[in-house]
């Protein structure tokens, strides 16, 4: 059913639209202004990257043009994935998403549904579909401009039109699971069975995560959005001394929650596998082990909650008697240990020789480093949240613990000795960051 208005209905909604948002434009203008950046910055930044990729790798050039039906079948993989944690995470955020301030002055009178959340379902229909098909077709530019056959172009465009229109509907369906038969391929009536205190709900928690992501609180927004599932009651943690009882700690807590920390180890030892491969350290591109560190990085965040609690308890005296830097390393050494030992076996495997300990070393303190600098990173500083260029600093500031690692990364590249020092300064920066939040404060 069309989401038509008859002109009384048009003349109520225009009303109430003026009441809401008094000449600060519709709940479409968010959307269309995404929809630009997505195509403007999709297409040209995507095909450069593209191309980048299918130069550097021929390989990957030659496997689309010789392998046609595996490469769309990967493609349509891919599409299928994203549209299964689509519906998913439609259950915490939706796509017809009203802001707080919509849902009570328009949603909440008695017009119809089609009409007050026509705009927020456009809005997001509009803006999967342009980044999907903005992918389709950067990737098969790039693929072109690396003297690959056009023909892509249009298969790039009719999977990318198909999957956006499979993902956006699979969202759909899982916002009004629960709510209203989910079958068939009409989409007014989910959009109309959604019910006004479930919208509020979602709204106002996207509305939490996005003030937290504004401030750079990255783990409060990421508390927010995606709540632990404990897998057991909490358990009395054994004495064993301050030293064992902080690690017991550690491994009780990855243990609770164990859906998320697997996740997170299985992307760390992938990251540090990869990160050890003797074809990897040498490779032509100056791009790869720079991002496989920052990927380990940002697995180990997933698994070094003991440091951050101790990192958000800065200022508290500490209960077992340890100082904060004592502490620190117990809460770091095992994850470091792990880092060092895989790092250096898959280099001595594959042929590294006698750097493969010396990239473990780097690696570790690197990793370490970043973690001290993620742990104590807290919310930007007041001066970096004015508008214009503030909000990009404010941006940079959530980024920089990653963009640390990622410097050190490409220092890591010239030559094993120098991944050492790149790590050992890392970590020098990410000390200097604790030590100061722990430093009694003093009048001067």
């Amino acid at each position: 059913m069309a989401a038509k208005a008859t002109p009384a209905e048009r003349e109520r909604l225009s009303d109430a639209y003026e009441l809401r948002y008094r000449g600060e434009g519709g709940p479409m203008s968010s959307s269309l202004f995404g929809a630009y950046l997505a195509a403007l910055v999709g297409t040209v930044y995507g095909s450069m990257l593209a191309h980048y990729v299918f130069g550097e790798w021929p390989g990957i050039t030659r496997f689309f043009e010789q392998q046609p039906f595996a490469t769309i079948g990967i493609a349509v993989l891919v599409v299928l994935v994203i549209a299964a944690v689509a519906f998913k995470v439609g259950s915490a955020r939706g796509p017809v998403l009203p802001e707080p301030g919509h849902i009570e002055f328009v949603v909440a009178t008695d017009l119809p549904r089609r009409l007050t959340l026509r705009d927020s379902w456009w809005g997001s229909q509009l803006m999967v579909m342009t980044a999907c098909l903005c992918l389709g077709v950067a990737v098969p530019i790039g693929f072109a401009m690396s003297q690959g056959n056009p023909l892509a172009l249009a298969i790039g465009a009719v999977i990318g039109l198909l999957g956006g229109l499979l993902i956006v509907q699979s969202w759909l369906r899982g916002q009004a699971r629960g709510h209203a038969p989910i079958g068939g391929m009409a989409s007014w009536p989910l959009v109309e069975a959604l019910p006004a205190p479930v919208l509020l709900r979602q709204s106002l928690l996207s509305e939490a995560v996005t003030s937290s992501l504004i401030v750079s609180d990255t783990r409060r927004a990421r508390a927010q959005a995606f709540s632990l599932k404990l897998r057991h009651t909490p358990e009395r943690i054994r004495i064993a001394g301050p030293n064992v009882t902080v690690i017991l700690a550690d491994v009780y807590g990855i243990l609770r929650t164990w859906t998320s920390s697997l996740g997170w180890a299985v992307l760390e030892v992938i990251a540090l596998v990869l990160v050890g491969l003797h074809a990897v350290q040498n490779a032509d591109s100056p791009l790869l082990l720079p991002i496989l560190l920052v990927a380990a990085h940002i697995a180990t965040t997933g698994l070094t909650r003991g440091l951050q609690g101790q990192a958000a308890a800065a200022g508290d005296q500490s209960l077992l008697g340890l100082s904060w830097m004592h502490e620190a390393i117990l809460h770091l050494a095992p994850v470091a240990v792990l880092q060092f030992v895989v790092v250096t076996v898959v280099g001595a495997a594959t042929g590294s020789g006698s750097s493969a300990a010396a990239y473990g070393l780097g690696a570790a303190l690197l990793v370490s480093g970043g973690q001290l600098l993620y742990a104590h990173k807290g919310p930007a500083p007041g001066g970096l949240m004015g508008t214009g260029p503030g909000r990009g600093m404010g941006v940079l500031w959530t980024m920089h613990p990653g963009i640390v690692v990622l410097a050190g990364g490409f220092a890591a590249t010239l030559s094993p000795s120098t991944a050492v020092i790149a790590g050992a300064v890392a970590l020098a920066i990410g000390y200097a960051r604790s030590s100061a939040a722990f430093a009694p404060a003093r009048i001067h």
